[in-house]
């Protein structure tokens, strides 16, 4: 008989966005952006909500499926369901990367030249640049 912490030998992946779903998927591991880092789950993982970072999440160890994501949420539940609640997601393979690059090469100066607060208009600037370094990053990794 199995025991409850390996019965569950995949996991329920759903990426969804404000504007819908963009995929939904078992697998067998999730690598993800956090905001201290990046973080696996595998299955049998205990439950916990986690905050995401602009990034790469990577949806399996065996056969991966890369996208580029906002920043948003990460609910692992008891049943090994992994909900993944962000602004934007894109996979690897439908990134745009001549628009990216441009978007970073745009985006990176103002960034670094910043004299003003880290007000709304900084962190909007701010997401815009890591959403594009994202859909870099996440093309390199696929």
């Amino acid at each position: 008989m199995a025991s409850e912490d390996t019965k569950n030998e995949a996991l329920a992946v759903s990426v969804v966005t404000p504007r819908g779903p963009v995929t939904t998927e078992e697998t067998d591991a999730v690598t993800a952006p956090g905001r201290l880092g990046e973080f696996e789950v595998l299955p049998g993982h205990v439950p916990f909500l986690t905050e995401l970072h602009a990034g790469v999440l990577v949806l399996g160890e065996r056969e991966r499926h890369v996208f580029a994501v906002s920043s948003g949420f990460l609910e692992v539940e008891p049943d090994g369901t992994v909900l993944v609640l962000v602004e934007q997601a894109v996979a690897a393979g439908n990134v745009d990367l001549e628009q990216a690059k441009t978007q970073l090469a745009e985006l990176a100066p103002k960034l670094k030249d910043w004299k003003g607060a880290v007000d709304a208009e900084f962190k909007n600037l701010k997401a815009r640049h890591d959403w594009a370094q994202a859909q870099v990053d996440a093309r390199a990794r696929a």
